[in-house]
């Protein structure tokens, strides 16, 4: 539901708090951007030493130790890796949210600036609204003139997704070596499985999280019908 929309400052209040937002804008620019690149460094740090464990499980088996002993190393080493991607999802989650508030301000703070010259904006190619359609149309979003039809699709696509899914094929793998022992012949089933809930579990958390930030989020400025699938 849409906040109240404030009532239209005069012409000369416009100019004052233009002024008075503009160093706020540049603030919530350099936070964004330090949002995003925290977000690249855990992923890249989480995908680094997933490789490392993958090589070093391969050096293991090319040196040609025996099954339980090949099982046992891999025990140790994947459930770490499992617990660095979940803290890594986690905190990709996190950063979204950072990111949806920034992008919130970030609209606002346009649409004054819009206020204050219209004259301008005919020249602005982001979006000034801070609702829905508004955030999809921000940096980072892709860009979709359209809210996505298939939502899985979307996030899948998107690096929590992508760090979600990893996590999903880690889990099977420890559940499959695990449990190998007992359920020689239904490994991948396991597998499947322990895949299916881990990716079902994080998605849901994904969900949540988003939805729980969005609903607290009140528009004050939405994007008129007519502008929805308006061009840029």
């Amino acid at each position: 539901m849409a906040s109240p929309k404030p009532d239209s400052p005069s012409p000369e209040a416009l100019q004052r708090i233009s002024q008075v937002l503009t160093p706020e804008y540049g603030l919530l620019m350099a936070s964004l951007g330090a949002s995003w690149s925290a977000s690249l460094v855990r992923t890249s740090i989480f995908l680094a030493i997933l490789g490392a464990a993958g090589v070093a499980l391969g050096f293991a088996a090319q040196t040609g130790v025996d099954s339980p002993t090949f099982r046992t190393l891999a025990l140790v080493v994947l459930p770490v890796v499992l617990f660095l991607g979940i803290a890594t999802f986690v905190r990709l989650v996190q950063v979204q949210r950072e990111s949806i508030v920034i992008i919130t301000g970030l609209n606002r703070i346009r649409h004054v600036f819009q206020l204050a010259v219209p004259e301008a904006r005919p020249y602005y190619v982001l979006p000034a609204h801070d609702d829905i359609y508004g955030l999809y149309r921000s940096p980072g979003t892709g860009m979709p003139r359209r809210l996505p039809r298939f939502q899985l699709v979307y996030l899948v696509v998107q690096t929590q997704g992508v760090v979600g899914l990893v996590n999903g094929v880690v889990a099977g793998a420890i559940a499959a070596l695990a449990l190998e022992p007992f359920v020689p012949g239904a490994l991948l089933l396991v597998g499947f499985v322990a895949f299916i809930l881990t990716v079902a579990a994080t998605f849901l958390y994904w969900q949540h999280e988003i939805s729980e930030l969005s609903a607290a989020l009140r528009p004050i400025n939405p994007t008129p019908p007519d502008e929805i699938d308006a061009p840029i």
